[in-house]
């Protein structure tokens, strides 16, 4: 029974709440001026024959132009139509005037408020400027109520109506602020590849699976590249190894670990809504290792090794599915960022040769790797808002 209660009680909040969030209780100044429709009839409260409620606040609105999502904080002036309410023997023009002038100056705090957000301000500080202007704008209707004897002193009203349509004239409401990507930006990428062995490594080594990790830093369409890859080869033959006076080796059929380092350079070439175009060049460092366990009793191991530092170079494809302008500041010291989300494939061929390879006549390996990878690429630029 008291598990049913308390459903019960979390259905019922649930729906209160979503009615209190019901668009339809709220018009905003730009949805047209009000009229006595707007207004509740059937509320009572005693010794008050109307009440007119309105406030600022401000939204995070968004806007999607095709895989493109703008994000702006936004001041809206708002009208609360549920506890707003006026009784049939009060309903004349001149009353009805005085709650427009009211909020006709809401609008002219909000359009104040909307100037100092486009500017930068966030945070508490922007909620202390709303309810800053909140209570000038409540001192100064209370002035106007005053002034015009709640409506009925038509000189005074005149006045009145022409002081807050002179500050709307003079005072436009702020346009949308023109935004650019600033030339700087950073990303960061994860994903899953495979490399495949050419020349005399496809007779050492199996294709290998492996993980990627990188950063991207760019300047303008330039772009700094490092990644990471580490994954396992089966070894197609007998392979003899020395480190530091050790001797092991690596047997027919086992798993051996690739791990590569690479940093590029890049230069994107064509780059749109929805895809972009980047070869690069580089060098890498890679290799293959396993681990040997010391044969002195006390269970150590070491890591054997064949490295080499060679050149890299290839082409990435960036398909572009969502790209967010968010003008809601950031973790970033508070700047404006602008987000894109992607898939990255990778074409590549890294240069590889081993030294001191007992196995092959020459004592050197060579040859190449040829892979692919594909990740998940998150990528940020900072914006310049005018």
């Amino acid at each position: 029974m008291k598990r049913l209660l308390i459903l019960f009680w979390i259905v019922c909040s649930f729906g209160t709440y979503s009615q209190a969030e019901n668009p339809a209780d709220y018009k905003n100044w730009t949805d047209g001026k009000l009229s006595w429709d707007d207004f509740q009839d059937t509320l009572r409260l005693k010794g008050v024959p109307s009440s007119f409620n309105a406030f600022l606040k401000i939204e995070n609105t968004k806007d999607r132009d095709g895989n493109t999502k703008t994000i702006r904080p936004e001041a809206l002036a708002c009208f609360d139509r549920r506890h707003s309410f006026a009784e049939k023997e009060i309903q004349s023009p001149n009353q009805l005037r005085l709650f427009q002038l009211k909020y006709d100056l809401l609008e002219v705090y909000r359009r104040r408020l909307q100037t100092e957000l486009n500017l930068g301000v966030m945070g508490i500080a922007a909620d202390n400027r709303t309810r800053q202007y909140m209570d000038l704008y409540e001192e100064q209707c209370k002035n106007a109520e005053k002034d015009t004897e709640n409506g009925q002193n038509e000189e005074k009203l005149q006045e009145w109506e022409f002081y807050v349509t002179k500050e709307l004239i003079e005072n436009p409401a702020p346009p949308v602020p023109r935004i650019s990507p600033r030339r700087f930006g950073y990303g960061f990428y994860l994903g899953t590849g495979a490399t495949f062995p050419v020349g005399d490594l496809c007779h050492y080594w199996d294709p290998s699976w492996s993980v990627n990790v990188g950063f991207d830093l760019g300047y303008i369409n330039t772009h700094l590249l490092c990644d990471f890859s580490a994954g396992t080869a089966r070894s197609r033959h007998d392979i003899r190894i020395e480190k530091d006076g050790i001797h092991d080796v690596w047997l027919r059929n086992t798993h051996n670990t690739y791990t590569s380092i690479s940093l590029g350079i890049g230069q994107q070439l064509v780059s749109t809504k929805y895809f972009a175009l980047m070869p690069y060049v580089g060098c890498i460092w890679s290799g293959y290792s396993d681990q040997f366990k010391t044969g002195d009793g006390r269970n150590e191991r070491t890591t054997l090794s064949y490295t080499n530092f060679n050149w890299t170079a290839g082409i990435c494809f960036d398909y572009r599915f969502s790209t967010t302008v968010s003008l809601v500041p950031s973790f970033w010291r508070g700047h404006r960022e602008i987000f894109t989300a992607s898939i990255r494939t990778k074409l590549f061929i890294n240069r590889e040769q081993y030294k001191h390879f007992d196995t092959i006549e020459g004592n050197t390996l060579r040859g190449c790797k040829l892979g692919f990878s594909v990740a998940c690429l998150g990528f940020s630029r900072l914006l310049q808002i005018k």
